[in-house]
């Protein structure tokens, strides 16, 4: 077998298991079973659980990058695309969300956002000015995309777009009157 194969197998089989047993309780042991692998063969790959969960979502991260193929230039086109991500993958996103695993993904949202703020900055925005920027916007997309699996991603990436655009809407109303 190959060595991305064998990788594959081993973080399919973290993510299999946590659907009904938490990560917590998880051992190198029943991941190797469910993989098919000896302990020494995840050994060979991974040190940790946390290791595998950051090998599969750094994996997960690069797809999501490339589908949204560099093009950063219009904010509305890279939620709606997402979305569609987050809604293609909601099965890894549940499950991970259940177990309290989301950090990368907020991580890789607050990427994101950074690079349209660098592509469509038409103002000279100071440093501090465009942290806090990011900060708020990136927060505020990983808190509703928190939302959305809460309530087990009963909402399609339209539907989450326009709720997104909404809420925006509304709070620019709030804090402008």
């Amino acid at each position: 077998m190959e060595k991305n194969e064998v990788k594959g197998y081993i973080t399919q089989s973290l993510f299999l298991l946590m659907k009904n047993i938490s990560y917590d309780k998880i051992t190198m042991d029943m991941i190797s079973v469910k993989a098919g692998v000896s302990r020494r063969t995840i050994y060979r790959y991974f040190v940790s659980k946390q290791e595998i969960l950051e090998y599969y979502f750094s994996d997960l991260i690069k797809e999501y990058n490339k589908e949204l193929e560099n093009d950063f230039s219009c904010g509305s086109n890279v939620l709606m695309k997402s979305f569609e991500f987050i809604f293609k993958n909601s099965n890894i996103f549940l499950v991970a969300y259940k177990n309290g695993l989301l950090i990368n993904i907020y991580n890789a949202i607050e990427d994101v956002v950074k690079k349209i703020v660098k592509s469509s900055l038409t103002a000279k925005w100071n440093k501090e000015y465009e942290d806090y920027y990011i900060s708020f916007t990136s927060g505020g997309i990983y808190r509703i995309f928190v939302e959305w699996l809460k309530n087990n991603g009963d909402k399609s990436p339209k539907e989450m777009l326009e709720l997104y655009k909404n809420v925006i809407s509304d709070l620019d109303k709030r804090i402008s009157s």
